[in-house]
């Protein structure tokens, strides 16, 4: 009986041992992956921190993508500074007291197309005989009751009298000293073919 005491005395601190060294490992184990997880972000973020020399980039390439980034963000303020323009042209204009006063009523419709007030009719001017073709060249007969005059149109010669027409146009209506009158029948206008004195 003696003997057996001492032997179970014996196996329960061994036991107990076991059991605080298997409690020990058992700790260790848990403890070891979050110590992994935590250098292994920490060689990540010295990664991020620190490139290697072969991933650096020269600085012109930095401030050409700088600018390139840059650059869509003009264009944006750009394009917004146009839309507000734009939509401040679309609200009627106020008047000077209205800026100061709350309870102005303004719209934001845009305004009405302007009306375009017709122009007044041209009237065409009125028609006008064209220029005289004749010319003077000499009279027959000029104290005679019904003289014979010489006209010239270009290369033709013509010899008429008072009352005659010509080509259905002109009409010799009289004839003096200083001129021959004609009309234009068409308009019934009057012209004259000046007759050159001759100095004596």
């Amino acid at each position: 009986m003696k003997s057996a005491l001492p032997m179970r005395v014996l196996l329960v601190i061994c036991a107990i041992a076991a059991a605080g060294a298997g409690y020990r490992v058992l700790v260790a184990a848990r403890q070891m992956p979050a110590q992994v997880v935590v250098s292994d972000s920490q060689h990540r973020n010295d990664i991020h921190i620190r490139p290697d020399a072969r991933h650096r980039k020269h600085p012109s390439e930095a401030a050409g993508k700088a600018a390139a980034s840059a650059a869509p963000d003009a264009l944006a303020s750009d394009a917004a500074a146009a839309a507000h323009a734009k939509l401040l042209s679309l609200r009627a204009p106020l008047s000077l007291e209205s800026n100061h006063d709350p309870f102005t009523v303004s719209s934001w419709l845009p305004p009405p197309p302007p009306v375009e007030v017709p122009a007044a009719p041209v009237r065409p001017a009125p028609p006008t005989a064209p220029p005289v073709p004749f010319m003077y060249v000499g009279q027959l007969d000029a104290k005679a009751a019904k003289p014979q005059i010489f006209l010239s149109n270009g290369d033709q010669l013509l010899i008429v009298s008072p009352g005659d027409v010509i080509d259905n146009q002109y009409r010799i209506e009289s004839v003096s000293e200083s001129d021959v009158v004609l009309t234009y029948l068409p308009l019934h206008e009057r012209q004259v073919v000046a007759i050159p004195r001759e100095d004596k």
